[in-house]
């Protein structure tokens, strides 16, 4: 299906993933919150892929004119408004997030203003951000780090040291992956590679599930695999 594609779907179980990992490794118990945790990031990624798509008009016109917009699938008004849409509504949901959560005052103040930066580094990557080098593949790994870290101050009343450390981690390796395939933007060898890599990311949750928390949270998360490799091939066929 062509809104599918213009989403890509099939790299959202990674977002699913990180969410997930760390409402699991800060000993989150509210399913409720879970839920608001997982339609918050999602929207703000999907409406981050739009967006991408979006701003990436005139070139997608000539380097991939098979896309939902050059193709004429989807207008590019209509693009514009369903990413801002997405991405406004995932903000929204993401500041009640932190009063379902069991952080402090200083706790509720940095989730919001973690998901509030969040917003805004998904809009200005996509509208210059990207097109530089190093500014770019760093701002990319910093949602991913933005992301875990509004789960854990979400969810936990004193954000540890080591959950911050493994954010980083995390998010350096989205920064080193965007960078590789940003400069080999027309190699379909590395941008697959690149799609495997960044599925990867659930296994690695699953790791540090275990690492911090058990065996059971990791199971947990490494479940959402699969659903990547199906929703890759679905879109692929669509």
């Amino acid at each position: 299906m062509t809104i599918l594609q213009l989403l890509r779907i099939s790299a959202l179980p990674t977002i699913l993933s990180n969410v997930l990992a760390a409402y699991l490794i800060g000993h989150g118990d509210n399913f409720v919150l879970l839920l608001f945790l997982f339609v918050s990031a999602s929207s703000i990624y999907l409406g981050g892929m739009v967006l991408n798509d979006y701003f990436d008009a005139d070139l997608d016109a000539i380097e991939r004119p098979e896309r939902p917009i050059p193709s004429g699938k989807i207008s590019l008004q209509s693009a514009f408004i369903l990413g801002m849409s997405l991405t406004t509504i995932g903000v929204f949901i993401g500041f009640i997030c932190p009063f379902l959560g069991q952080g402090g005052v200083s706790e509720k103040r940095m989730a919001i203003a973690l998901v509030t930066i969040l917003f805004c580094c998904a809009i200005s990557y996509n509208a210059f951000l990207k097109r530089m080098s190093i500014i770019g593949p760093v701002t990319m790994g910093a949602c991913r780090i933005l992301c875990y870290l509004f789960v854990f101050f979400t969810v936990e009343q004193t954000v540890l040291t080591s959950h911050v450390i493994w954010s980083l981690l995390v998010g350096t390796y989205i920064m080193c992956l965007t960078m590789v395939s940003s400069f080999e933007a027309n190699s379909p060898k590395i941008q697959k590679w690149a799609s495997i890599a960044l599925s990867m990311l659930i296994p690695i949750d699953a790791v540090a599930c275990l690492f911090f928390v058990g065996i059971i949270p990791a199971l947990f998360v490494i479940s959402l695999y699969p659903l990547t490799i199906l929703l890759r091939r679905f879109v692929s066929m669509t």
